[in-house]
């Protein structure tokens, strides 16, 4: 439900964008894609097939000013996966034609991780794009989130996410099929790295519960013996560093205007 409301929340700023250029002093134009993303979802310790739906939609503005939002998914049978979307603020550091330029942004994305409360952050984007033939163009684009803020485990009891950071990176080619339609075919990966650090048990005696089991001394229970230091177990679980990756192929259609 989530991911469908994210998506939804997507298809409405395209359908604003698009009457953007009657309010606009310059040239615009943009492009809406919907993708099918083949990726793996790896957390750390099994890989599973999670291939998913994506949007992603831009507008470019004054061939040197762009808006960029996305939503991706890596959803695995059986389990919740991630969600990842994004909004950025483009700017064409060099741009000598509309298919060969450089720019670098700033954006927002926000995460949704199994097994994590969602956690979001800043991040800082780099595009390239390079003309290859009149219809046919190849791109890169890379994210990295260097600080996001830390996050408890979804269930309350796993311990804290701590030291997260964040990347993506995409390498795509796009043919214009038609006059307004391009189709876009590439790679791409979404990760998140994090140490986790597990609560440590308070000791407990390992004689603390009665025959009846349920705690010794408890009012209307039988009584168990009293506490011993040297009956004590404690156990220490260190933090360790660990991430989560989706990452695969992608194909879908992107309508220009």
């Amino acid at each position: 439900m989530r991911t469908v409301t994210r998506i939804a929340a997507l298809c409405c700023l395209l359908c604003a964008s698009t009457v953007a250029p009657v309010f606009a002093a310059g040239p615009i134009d943009g492009e809406v894609s919907a993708l099918w993303w083949a990726n793996d979802y790896n957390n750390g310790e099994t890989s599973t097939d999670a291939g998913s739906p994506g949007l992603r939609a831009e507008l470019w503005m004054l061939e040197r000013y762009g808006v960029r939002a996305s939503q991706f998914g890596s959803d695995p049978d059986g389990s919740d996966g991630a969600d990842y979307t994004t909004l950025d603020v483009m700017w064409r550091a060099l741009s000598p034609t509309e298919n060969n330029f450089v720019a670098v942004g700033v954006g927002w994305q926000q995460m949704a991780i199994e097994g994590l409360e969602d956690t979001s952050g800043v991040r800082m984007t780099v595009e390239g794009r390079i003309g290859l033939m009149d219809m046919l163009y190849a791109y890169g684009h890379g994210a990295y989130l260097p600080s996001l803020g830390d996050a408890e485990a979804a269930d309350g009891l796993s311990g804290t996410f701590e030291d997260l950071d964040a990347y993506e990176y995409e390498l795509g080619v796009a043919w214009k099929a038609m006059p307004f339609m391009n189709v876009h075919a590439g790679y791409r990966v979404n990760g998140l790295s994090f140490t986790h650090e597990t609560f440590t048990p308070a000791s407990v005696p390992n004689d603390f519960f009665s025959s009846s089991g349920v705690p010794g001394g408890m009012t209307g229970f039988d009584e168990g013996p009293e506490p011993s230091c040297a009956d004590c177990t404690e156990e220490m679980i260190a933090p360790g560093a660990s991430e989560t990756e989706s990452s695969g192929v992608f194909l879908g259609l992107g309508f220009h205007f």
